[in-house]
Formats: structure tokens, C-alpha cells, sequence
């Protein structure tokens, strides 16, 4: 992960369609960092973690750095 700066925090965000819900917030050191968050994967279609310029943001507001779909078993 890209070193942070400044206030800056990384968010996860469980995506359903148009809709985010906050997974949480994670700061990296050495660009590693880890969040644990359990949730229902038929709940929602991606997983996103996105580089804020702070932690305390309800929606996303920076930019995406990692996406991926949420597979079904």
C-alpha cells in the first residue's frame, strides 16, 4: 500500500450496487496494514479501499486503490 501522509487513512467499503457501507479504517506502516470485519458476501457485489484524507469520512471521498468483486460460493 502507498505510505500515508499527513491525516491520511485507508477505508474499506462493502459496495451493493450504488450503495457503500463503511467496513472500517486501517493505517499502514511499511505499506502493510490489516482490518478484520465479518459480513454476509450475499450482501454485497465488491470490496473497495479507497485513500482518505482522513478516518472519519461516512462515504467515500478519495480515491479507489483497490477493488475486487465479492465471488459467489
Amino acid at each position: 500500500m502507498p505510505e500515508l501522509k499527513g491525516t491520511e487513512a485507508y477505508q474499506v467499503w462493502l459496495i451493493k450496487g450504488e450503495n457503500t457501507y463503511n467496513a472500517g479504517t486501517f493505517l499502514s506502516q511499511d505499506g502493510n496494514g490489516a482490518l478484520y470485519y465479518s459480513f454476509n458476501p450475499q450482501n454485497y457485489d465488491t470490496v473497495a479501499i479507497t485513500l482518505e484524507p482522513d478516518a472519519v469520512g461516512d462515504n467515500p471521498r478519495g480515491k479507489i486503490v483497490l477493488a475486487a468483486p465479492i465471488k459467489r460460493g
